[in-house]
């Protein structure tokens, strides 16, 4: 591996973190071209509106996310934009976790609205994204992490991948330092922060969801563990008590 590449770029660990699926559903929002086209999903439904732009889980894909929550976000006076990673549905390119991290400022930059009627909404590996969007973009008009994961290295020891990248255990530890240090990205994050769990998550345990709320570094910030559930049932399993809270988010964020 050249030393100028980052190790968090290599196949060996996309192939750990991401399950991309390609889908014949068109896409009604693309940004950027070749490599770099990510086939989005929005949904506008007043042009004053805000947008959440949402991060899906590494499982699922941007079409699938917009049947169960753009009804939700749209319901809140929100237009909503789920993006798609890249090598899923109809995007360019392959995932890469690190070359990644601007994609969501781009998307910003395309809906053409100032980072205050923006809210970051992050499920999964996509709280990853949302919290990197709140890190770019610190005006952001709220963050919202659902089933979020605190730490990369403590979920996936990708150290463990370093004989496939071609480096030593140390190089993987320092990227990961270096670009996914979420205590440090949050803290410097004073915005409305929500955050989103199952109790009964055992593949990404609530305790990741305590760490990223006590880093908020604002004042306005909410956990909710909910009773029922697991990681990826947590919204059909709970959806009225989820759906209250995302629209009270939503509301107090409206600009």
């Amino acid at each position: 591996m050249p030393a100028s590449e980052n190790p968090l770029d290599h196949p060996a660990i996309a192939w750990r973190l991401f399950h991309p699926r390609r889908t014949g559903i068109l896409p009604t929002f693309v940004v950027g071209e070749g490599e770099l086209r990510l086939g989005c999903h929005a949904i506008r439904v007043d042009p004053q509106a805000g947008w959440v732009v949402s991060f899906h889980g590494n499982g699922e894909l941007a079409a699938e996310s917009e049947r169960y929550l753009g009804r939700l976000f749209t319901a809140a006076g929100w237009n909503a934009c789920f993006v798609e990673y890249r090598g899923y549905g109809a995007s360019g390119g392959r995932p890469a976790l690190a070359a990644m991290l601007g994609d969501g400022q781009r998307v910003a930059a395309a809906l053409g609205a100032p980072p205050e009627k923006i809210v970051a909404f992050g499920r999964s590996l996509g709280s990853v994204y949302a919290i990197e969007m709140a890190r770019r973009l610190p005006a952001l008009g709220g963050l919202v992490l659902e089933s979020g994961i605190a730490s990369l290295n403590d979920h996936w020891k990708l150290a463990k991948e370093a004989g496939e990248v071609g480096c030593a255990p140390a190089a993987i530890e320092t990227a990961l330092a270096a670009d996914f240090d979420h205590g440090a990205k949050l803290s410097g994050y004073s915005g409305r922060l929500l955050v989103l769990h199952a109790a009964g998550d055992r593949l990404v345990v609530p305790s990741n969801a305590e760490r990223l709320h006590a880093w908020g570094g604002g004042n306005e910030k909410r956990l909710v563990i909910f009773p029922d559930g697991d990681h990826n049932s947590i919204f059909f399993a709970n959806e009225f008590e989820y759906s209250a809270e995302v629209r009270r988010f939503l509301g107090r964020a409206t600009v």
